[in-house]
């Protein structure tokens, strides 16, 4: 296998392409009506790109540089940006990541079974994403922007002014890095409710907000304990669940 000079820069690259499908994949998610003298649709989508595609480079640089420094990974993507088997690296992440996504996908379904009473009607007449954004936006770029982004972030801040950079991360650390993480994960989703004209009623926020920062939290486990596509698994694992089960 040839061994490539520079494995981090394949590695940055590798990432981002990963993410931009996931960014590009947005322009399937409807628009809401525009107003009138609005710019035109293709700048708009246009727009809606920008923000999310630089985002990631942000992510994945922040992953790039410090990840390594907290015993964090992302194994299949190191090995295919190094020259070395990607399959090989992937074989320990597959049954914990297929396993912790059904799991969770089972308790995010039982959750909103019982939340429908409480959840203002417009949440089940509203036209749900397309199932191929869940999958390449969800399942991978999220993954990359608060996983391999945020949460290495507020870890290596944690590692770095808690500890002095001493020694491996803290478990409290990890632990802070998770939570923080995870209640980010899930306060993002609120714009995209707001955008579909959704009454934001106690019952509503408070199921978005218990859903997503349940399963960020486990993805965040998942990232720390065995690497970043053991979590894009449990991530994609989830939405063929809650896809299926509909």
């Amino acid at each position: 296998m040839i061994k490539h000079r520079n494995p981090r820069l394949r590695l940055f690259g590798l990432l981002w392409l990963a993410g931009m499908a996931g960014v590009i994949s947005l322009v399937l998610v409807p628009l809401p009506l525009l107003p009138e003298g609005a710019p035109p649709v293709a700048v708009v989508r246009l727009l809606v790109l920008v923000q999310p595609a630089i985002l990631l480079s942000v992510a994945v640089l922040i992953g790039v540089r410090l990840a390594h420094r907290l015993e964090l990974t992302a194994p299949g993507t190191e090995a295919l940006a190094a020259g070395r088997s990607w399959r090989q690296a992937m074989i320990p992440q597959l049954l914990p990541g297929v396993v912790a996504g059904l799991i969770s996908g089972g308790l995010l379904t039982a959750i909103a079974l019982l939340s429908r009473p409480l959840l203002p009607p417009a949440y089940g007449a509203a036209e749900p994403t397309p199932l191929l954004v869940r999958f390449l936006y969800g399942g991978i770029t999220e993954e990359i922007l608060i996983r391999w982004g945020l949460m290495t972030l507020l870890l290596w801040l944690g590692w770095r002014f808690g500890q002095q950079r001493q020694g491996k991360p803290q478990a409290r650390w990890v632990v802070v890095a998770i939570a923080a993480s995870s209640l980010v994960f899930a306060v993002a989703h609120l714009p995209a409710a707001i955008a579909l004209g959704l009454p934001l009623t106690p019952a509503l926020l408070g199921f978005l907000l218990i859903q997503n920062s349940l399963f960020a939290g486990v993805a965040g486990y998942l990232f720390w304990r065995y690497g970043l596509e053991t979590a894009m698994i449990a991530h994609l694992t989830v939405h063929a669940v809650l896809a299926l089960i509909g």
